[in-house]
């Protein structure tokens, strides 16, 4: 009995040891897998700190998930009097205004007709215009901001390098004018005897400009949050009630940066065919890349993020330190539709834009918020969603049921399904150049000042091809599973028969665009009469054009194919060339076409005098 003891006692000791080094063993396992997990997410979260420096700031995390689930609870707390009106039902109005007419009629259901001044209806953050010798383009801004877009005319300040725009002011009655860098005004005098500025010299001193124009408005005027815009900017014309609704989420969410009124990459072709015009315009997106041509940031981002980075004055591009400020975590909110729009020629602005006149450059290539209807239309949504927990949450949903594709030359095959695609981007982080690779293939603008990739967030871009939706996942990112990878469904590009594709064209999209032209009955490739857009002709048919459709045409082949009948031979047209009509077939009956997506437009048409007429895809959206 003794030694039985004593080997009881040995063997519960064994099982103690033994039940500990297991759970040594699980302790290091699962502490190693959140590691990995953490590491993963910085990568996913962060390419604006990989690409703007090496500092400790941007080699962490500014923000932990259950550090920004805590903070956000904590501000819905502070702001639980107004929260509702911020995020759960927030109501905008929408409406076109017509140039010159400050004062609106509109129907109320129950009463008889109203006149209202909308001047009291809008709210909106101070504006700060950037101006420097451009008086026409300002005098456009100031009269698109405040007749189109209900502007507060004191709430716009201008700041002014050049020569004086007092003359403009007077005439819309702003008196808020100030005059920057006086060293730059001298070196301007200087200009005049033949010393012309370096592009260093004038990196330094937008750089200055930008800096003296940002601390005035958060040190001296002490602003919460700002408008900033460029005077070669047209707003549309709910822009301002777009940065004040969206710029309500940051007293919120820490982790947002900033809001933009621009999309680098919002041509007409990217946009998704399946939705309604009410889910496009009103769907906003998070990046990692700092987004300008008229955007907004708060004094507590410029405080905390900007200015500390900004001590030194440099011949670094001021918007490259903005973007270098940004951190691990850090986002800007952008808009599916932009609500800005570059327009440095002068005699495209709101009034043009409105009427579809041609556009005279790439720039009017791009989606601009622009209703056509003059009622006022009030709408309650949801911005909760844009906030960083719940926005993740969605865009992994969305990712998990989407279907997954090997290459994107299966997309134009599937115009008939309603499904989203997945396509993995086997990369390491946002520097990858692999990631360049997908992008020219889209045929989108790429990488920023910086090196920043556009549109990124945590790894995933969120676009469209051939009207279709599509995620674009590194495989670095926190959103990318390999479990559910496997478990979704997945279209291989070898599955299709090959007896569906035409085995004397080589390129595998020419050859699912011609299947797809082959194969969609609800689409007509059709010549316009002389004279008219593909929008005009499409709809006098009753059907309508689609830039999305018309990326069919970028392809010489499927031109000559489908047309040849009337085109004897179809050409290219030089990549420099800025025309926006094309394709077309010319007067001797030879057909051109171009190869770039950014230059599709239903709405342009060739000049008389050239007996052009315009190769257009008509879509009948019965079927």
């Amino acid at each position: 009995m003794i030694i039985d003891s004593k080997n009881l006692i040995a063997n519960k000791k064994r099982l103690i040891f033994g039940a500990v080094f297991i759970l040594i063993i699980f302790y290091f396992i699962f502490s190693s897998d959140e590691e990995n997990f953490k590491e993963r997410s910085q990568r996913g979260g962060g390419g604006v700190g990989i690409v703007g420096g090496n500092s400790k700031s941007q080699q962490r995390s500014e923000w932990s998930d259950s550090q920004l689930v805590k903070t956000i609870k904590e501000n819905m707390k502070l702001n639980n009097a107004t929260i509702e009106s911020d995020l759960y039902k927030v109501k905008w109005l929408d409406e076109i205004r017509p140039d010159n007419e400050r004062v609106r009629k509109f129907r109320i259901k129950k009463n008889s007709d109203f006149t209202v001044n909308l001047d009291k209806l809008y709210d909106h953050p101070p504006i700060a215009i950037v101006t420097s010798n451009k008086p026409k383009h300002l005098d456009r801004l100031l009269a698109n901001l405040i007749n189109n877009c209900n502007a507060n005319i004191d709430k716009i300040k201008v700041f002014n390098d050049g020569k004086s725009v007092q003359t403009i002011l007077s005439k819309y009655n702003v008196t808020k004018e100030y005059r920057i860098s006086k060293k730059f005004q001298e070196n301007s005098n200087a200009n005049n005897n033949n010393n012309v500025l370096s592009n260093e010299e004038k990196q330094y001193y937008m750089n200055s400009h930008y800096k003296e124009i940002f601390s005035f408005m958060f040190n001296n005027e002490t602003c919460d949050k700002v408008i900033f815009l460029e005077e070669d900017l047209i707003m549309a014309p709910d822009s301002l009630e777009y940065f004040n609704h969206l710029s309500k989420l940051m007293n919120y969410d820490p982790s947002i940066f900033g809001i933009s009124a621009w999309n680098d990459n919002g041509f007409k072709w990217n946009v998704e065919q399946a939705r309604s015009n009410y889910e496009n315009k009103f769907s906003f997106l998070r990046q990692d890349h700092f987004g300008g041509l008229g955007f907004l940031i708060s004094k507590e981002i410029y405080k905390k993020r900007i200015e500390p980075n900004w001590q030194i004055e440099s011949t670094t591009p001021w918007d490259v330190i903005v973007q270098q400020s940004m951190r691990f975590g850090d986002s800007c909110i952008f808009p599916e539709i932009p609500r800005s729009q570059h327009a440095p020629l002068l005699d495209r602005n709101y009034d043009s834009i409105f009427k579809d006149q041609p556009e005279k450059d790439g720039w009017g290539n791009y989606n601009f918020y622009l209703p056509k209807i003059t009622t006022i239309h009030t709408y309650h949504m949801n911005l909760s969603k844009y906030l960083s927990p719940e926005y993740d949450l969605q865009i992994k949903k969305r990712i998990m049921r989407a279907t997954e594709v090997d290459t994107l030359n299966s997309i134009p095959m599937m115009y008939s399904t309603s499904n989203r695609f997945v396509y993995y981007v086997p990369s390491k982080s946002n520097d990858d150049p692999r990631w360049d690779t997908v992008i020219n293939k889209l045929q989108m603008i790429g990488r920023g000042n910086g090196g920043a990739v556009r549109g990124i967030y945590k790894g995933v871009i969120e676009t469209t091809f051939f009207g279709k939706r599509v995620y674009l996942v590194g495989t670095y990112s926190p959103f990318y599973s390999q479990q559910q990878r496997n478990k979704s469904q997945r279209i291989l590009f070898n599955d299709f028969p090959k007896e569906e594709f035409d085995s004397t064209i080589t390129d595998p999209l020419t050859n699912t665009m011609l299947f797809r032209t082959d194969k969609d009955l609800s689409l007509d490739i059709t010549l316009a009469e002389k004279g008219y857009s593909c929008k005009d002709f499409c709809e006098k048919h009753k059907v309508s054009c689609l830039e999305s459709d018309m990326m069919l045409l970028t392809d010489s082949t499927i031109v000559l194919l489908q047309l040849e009948q009337h085109c004897s031979q179809v050409y290219y047209v030089p990549a420099n060339n800025t025309d926006t009509f094309y394709p077309i077939k010319d007067k001797d009956g030879v057909c051109w076409t171009t190869n770039q997506y950014s230059k599709l437009s239903c709405t342009s048409k060739p000049q008389k005098k050239s007996e052009a007429s315009r190769i257009c895809i008509c879509k009948d959206k019965s079927f």
